[in-house]
């Protein structure tokens, strides 16, 4: 009896749901992530965001195993990487250059972009389940980051 793999050549890179882990381990590289035309939208809504021109969130959703995570980890790397990364992936797939100048442009600007990434919802019941998940989430990147001075009492207010 035949298997699958007698029919498909599956990559054994693949991964069905890609997490923030499997990127710091190498066992995946965002740089591969192809940038279909969604993700680029999300790029273009991101730069508005980031320029202050549209409101200051996303949304990301679909259903499970569409990409939704390896996506929005690529758009964290995106802004977290060196410019000449930033670059490197654009030169790459050939994206937009104004898209690329902008994105240099908001990396390059006087302030740092601090991104905030949680994976999963499970433990999240209610509103204050997810006001302290979001706490959480922030006060975790500013020390990767590492900015010494969280200002807890601050941030726990301001959330």
């Amino acid at each position: 009896m035949k298997k699958y793999r007698d029919y498909f050549a599956i990559d054994p890179e693949y991964f069905p749901a890609v997490d923030e882990k499997l990127i710091d381990q190498g066992k995946v590289d965002w740089k591969k992530f192809f940038p279909h035309a969604t993700f680029v939208s999300l790029l273009k809504n991101v730069v508005r965001v980031l320029e202050r021109k549209d409101k200051l969130s996303l949304w990301v959703e679909g259903s499970y195993g569409t990409g939704k995570s390896h996506a929005v980890l690529t758009l964290k790397k995106l802004l977290d990487a060196p410019v000449a990364e930033l670059c490197e992936y654009f030169d790459r797939y050939n994206l937009d250059k104004d898209l690329l100048n902008k994105f240099k442009g908001l990396k390059e600007s006087d302030g740092e972009i601090l991104t905030v990434h949680r994976y999963g919802s499970s433990s999240i019941y209610g509103d204050r389940d997810l006001i302290l998940a979001v706490q959480e989430s922030v006060k975790k990147a500013l020390i990767e980051k590492g900015i010494q001075n969280q200002r807890e009492a601050a941030l726990k207010d301001a959330v």
